[in-house]
């Protein structure tokens, strides 16, 4: 299976995540200056989003950290710390560990200050995840049932879930990790977020392909690709058609791994993602054994 960089919150969700955030805030109304300057650094992060989901990490780190200084200084707390939570995350993606764990402890930190309980919540996620990625699933267990990271519902908790799901994985438990992820999923399609719940279902696509139950990793694999289709998010498309190319190659389905690899290596190309569609291009040639051209 892919790696699970490959995959990323669809940043439309992100757009109107932080629109809901607005409508639904119960602050005392902003003055004008205030109002715009808050609507630019959103923009920013919005920005920042789009280029990182297309691997322009240089662009997306200005954005984020524009969209920081801003936050910064109109005392937006809750804007400060996604806006750190989103440098560390490219600081992730470009595996300078070090300094995305100092960004996510920046953002946490500032969530304790400002008593923000929701906030504490993605800060742990956030860390719980990084961990899972530097092999550590004890640490990111004793992260996720942190007492400040009980939700009940929505997006985080989906994502809490997932990450409980894969750390439980790391551990040994496959039946409790993949009863915790199917959660997951059900959790995110009762909230209407299909971005996370594409994500468990291939994390779930994953687990059973390992298992080597290569039908049942289909299945989960084209509702995780069905998911990402709704929401017209393409990297997680191009992911899933890879994943689903890798399945049907070990099950023996060769004339289908062709297909999905073709095509997530095309969708790859249309993204601008080099890299990931070189990969593609050369597990189609190995598996074909002709060179493939682009059409």
């Amino acid at each position: 299976m892919t790696s699970a960089n490959l995959r990323a919150i669809p940043a439309g969700f992100l757009i109107l995540f932080l629109a809901l955030n607005t409508a639904c805030s119960t602050k005392p109304k902003e003055p004008a200056e205030v109002y715009t300057r808050r609507v630019q650094a959103d923009s920013l992060l919005i920005q920042g989003y789009n280029q990182t989901d297309t691997l322009k990490f240089d662009p997306a780190w200005a954005s984020f950290n524009q969209a920081l200084n801003i936050y910064a200084s109109l005392d937006n707390r809750e804007g400060m710390i996604n806006a750190l939570l989103a440098l560390g995350r490219i600081r992730r993606l470009t595996e300078d560990i070090d300094s995305a764990e100092e960004l996510y402890s920046h953002a946490r930190s500032l969530a304790v200050y400002s008593e923000d309980t929701k906030a504490m919540r993605s800060v742990l996620n956030h860390q719980a995840d990084l961990a899972l990625r530097q092999g550590n699933p004890e640490k990111a267990m004793e992260l996720l049932t942190d007492r400040e990271n009980e939700l009940t519902g929505g997006r985080e908790r989906s994502a809490q879930l997932r990450l409980r799901g894969s750390a439980r994985a790391a551990l040994g438990f496959g039946d409790e990790a993949v009863a915790l992820l199917v959660e997951a999923a059900e959790v995110a399609l009762a909230a209407d977020e299909k971005a996370a719940a594409a994500q468990a279902y291939y994390k779930l696509a994953s687990l059973s392909s390992l298992g080597a139950r290569f039908d049942e990793a289909e299945d989960w694999a084209i509702k995780a690709l069905e998911a990402d289709k709704s929401l017209e998010y393409a990297p997680g498309i191009a992911a899933d058609l890879r994943a689903l190319a890798i399945i049907s190659a070990k099950a023996g389905k060769t004339e289908a791994a062709e297909d999905y690899y073709r095509r997530s290596w095309l969708a790859w190309r249309a993204l601008g993602r080099s890299d990931d569609a070189d990969e593609a291009r050369s597990e189609l040639e190995h598996l074909s054994g002709m060179q493939v051209t682009v059409p």
